[in-house]
């Protein structure tokens, strides 16, 4: 939809804006309110009541009247406030990996680049090398990742990247000291869209097990890589690029990690709140009684454990089960 699309954009702006001032949380939850807009399967302003569109993933009070005044009158004051506070940041150079609002603010200021052509005209002309913040090696990589930033704002169909998510988790299987393999995020909720894709991996050599993953002729660019985590895009058989984060845990903690990164992030808060009612910490790593670990390597255990029943991945949106205990 180009209208949720737009909306999108502008909500990225909010955010870039606000990131600049070095206001905290608020950016964060103007990205993701973004992303539930740009998935939204039908047209954002066809939902004419706030109250349903804050039943939305990430979509609160304010956020919610911004969508409905944008839906209402084509923009929103708040951003107009800020961009005259500050000047706009574009935000499709936002976009671009490697340039933060200070960088976009400079290309802007200095060269007059707005769009992510300005920036490909500018780089290729060597225009960017002297900058404040920029070198000859930054310029050479600000010039790769524009060449891709349409890839990495695309968003496939779960029927789309099946076969090539698939194809991704045999190769990594097949990686010696690879001991499970398994997608989370989005893919294992089977949303309708992903942007990227998510996969938890247990080894007990994690630095090896990522160094021989970065070099699967899958691979096509590692974006960063470290003892638990490595980002590279595949080349999908529709020449598009997909992100890939692969996370390294330890067998005792499975269960935690591959909960954590399936998500969603409003079930994980629910579920932590619970296991805080009952004076316990839940993350990543495992359900805790003070520095005793009481549940971490099966999913199912820490449901158990927190007196809920099993809630499949695909229902895992922040709406727990009504016989809560408490």
């Amino acid at each position: 939809m180009e209208r949720n699309h737009s909306l999108a954009q502008l909500l990225r702006q909010i955010a870039a804006l606000l990131a600049e001032q070095g206001i905290l949380f608020k950016p964060a939850a103007y990205r993701k309110a973004a992303m539930t807009v740009e998935e939204h399967q039908d047209d954002i302003c066809a939902i004419k009541d706030v109250k349903e569109l804050k039943k939305l993933p990430g979509i609160g009070d304010a956020i919610a009247a911004k969508i409905h005044e944008y839906c209402q009158h084509g923009h929103i004051q708040y951003l107009d406030e800020l961009m005259a506070q500050q000047g706009g940041l574009s935000p499709a150079l936002m976009e671009i990996e490697g340039l933060g609002p200070k960088r976009v603010r400079v290309l802007q200021k200095e060269l007059g680049v707005q769009t992510v052509d300005d920036l490909i005209t500018a780089a290729k002309a060597g225009k960017l090398n002297g900058l404040p913040g920029f070198s000859d090696v930054m310029e050479k990589k600000i010039l790769e990742n524009a060449g891709r930033v349409d890839e990495r704002i695309r968003r496939f169909t779960i029927e789309e990247v099946t076969e090539d998510v698939e194809r991704i988790l045999r190769a990594i299987r097949k990686v010696k000291g690879v001991e499970k393999c398994e997608p989370a995020g989005s893919y294992r909720r089977v949303k309708a869209t992903v942007g990227d894709v998510d996969i938890a991996v247990v080894t007990k050599n994690p630095k090896t097990v990522s160094e021989a993953v970065g070099k699967l002729p899958i691979v096509r660019n590692i974006v960063a890589q470290g003892d638990t985590k490595i980002s590279f895009d595949v080349l999908l058989k529709s020449k598009e690029a997909l992100r890939v984060d692969v996370r390294f845990v330890t067998a005792d903690q499975w269960g935690s990690a591959l909960l954590y990164f399936t998500g969603d992030k409003d079930h994980n808060i629910a579920m932590r709140k619970i296991a805080i009612g009952k004076g316990w910490k839940l993350n990543e790593y495992g359900l805790f009684d003070g520095e005793k670990v009481i549940a971490s390597k099966e999913e199912k255990d820490i449901y158990e454990k927190l007196g809920l029943q099993w809630i499949e991945p695909k229902d895992r949106t922040g709406v727990l089960p009504d016989a809560l205990p408490f």
